[in-house]
């Protein structure tokens, strides 16, 4: 469904009704491959010179989009401040995001999610931007849990990313006017697009409850998590679930659409499930043998020297003791040794 509106959305419209009179068609077959890293579609092609900021382009997944050359990103390499390492300072060319609509929402901020500030605090998010939804994401601290031999702290995407502007007033300037549990793209894929998690998990129940077939919600399996290594903040773990749906609904204009509600409908048109592990090599080799071990070597050295030290402060302490009172009995007996001589 295209979204262009005033004038434009007027031409869109009644063009794309004459065409679909004659022999053009509102629905297609399309690959998977088709859908996840785009295509040019035909008819918006012949629309492009009425419309010409009307793209041709059909994606849905930014980040695995092919055969395009992108602008260059910029990460702050933590130097001046450690807590900022990784951070984008411009992603692919953009220093602000021009898809919403408030000043806070198109902050570029976040890392890539590979890597993070080290010695992490499990009281605070940390933030990715995520190059799917167009935004940066904070991700909140779930447990500790052990992961290729080493203790991480596993994050997870909260409920409040994904809540409309009734739920979460703060989410109005990514226009989440929908229902709860979806993330609106329109304005960055120019058509109806929403993402979600697989099978609207965290999302309002009557969305699952529209579609057949769905199969049942998982957290374990469905659910987008991080496990970063704290010390580090190397990414041990990554797992992205994720949904896109396209929003359906009756048009006057289009007998096609004839059967369906007048209230949009929100159809699951691809899913992916994504996992990333480091090599464990990798984790052996550089962040046991070269960071953890020799830390851990030195904190069991300074806890040493601690313990020699108040070692030494008690025997120095004791011979003071000693030395005091051997002190005070010799000024006792040169005392009474002057009374006697007296008397």
């Amino acid at each position: 469904m295209l979204t262009a509106s005033g004038p434009e959305g007027e031409i869109v419209e009644n063009v794309t009704a004459a065409a679909l009179e004659h022999d053009t068609t509102l629905f297609m077959t399309r690959s998977v491959s088709d859908v996840a890293f785009g295509y040019r579609d035909q008819f918006l092609s012949t629309l492009t010179s009425a419309i010409p900021a009307l793209s041709d382009q059909v994606k849905l997944l930014y980040s695995m989009s092919r055969n395009e050359t992108r602008p260059i990103s910029r990460i702050h390499s933590g130097q001046r401040d450690i807590s900022s390492l990784g951070q984008y300072s411009q992603w692919h060319g953009l220093k602000r995001l021009p898809y919403w609509n408030t000043s806070e929402a198109a902050v570029i901020n976040g890392t890539e999610g590979l890597f993070f500030a080290p010695n992490l605090d499990k009281r605070e998010t940390i933030t990715i931007f995520e190059e799917d939804f167009f935004r940066a994401i904070p991700m909140e601290f779930v447990e500790e849990e052990e992961r290729l031999t080493l203790l991480t702290y596993k994050y997870r995407l909260p409920e409040y990313v994904l809540m409309n502007t009734t739920n979460n007033p703060l989410n109005s300037g990514y226009h989440a006017n929908g229902p709860a549990g979806l993330i609106n793209l329109t304005a960055v894929t120019n058509v109806s697009v929403f993402a979600s998690k697989p099978s609207f998990l965290d999302a309002e129940p009557w969305l699952s409850r529209e579609i057949t077939g769905l199969p049942p919600t998982d957290r374990d399996t469905m659910d987008t998590n991080l496990w970063v290594e704290p010390v580090t903040g190397a990414l041990v773990k990554a797992r992205k679930g994720m949904q896109m749906n396209a929003m359906i609904m009756k048009l006057p204009r289009f007998p096609q659409l004839g059967k369906l509600r007048d209230t949009p409908r929100y159809v699951p048109i691809l899913k992916t499930l994504e996992t990333r592990l480091m090599n464990e090599d990798r984790i052996t080799n550089i962040i046991k043998d070269k960071i953890l071990r020799p830390r851990d070597h030195w904190i069991i050295g300074l806890w040493a020297l601690f313990g020699i030290c108040t070692f030494i402060g008690v025997v120095l302490g004791f011979l003071r003791y000693i030395i005091l009172r051997l002190s005070q009995n010799d000024l006792y007996l040169h005392d009474k040794a002057t009374i006697v001589r007296v008397h």
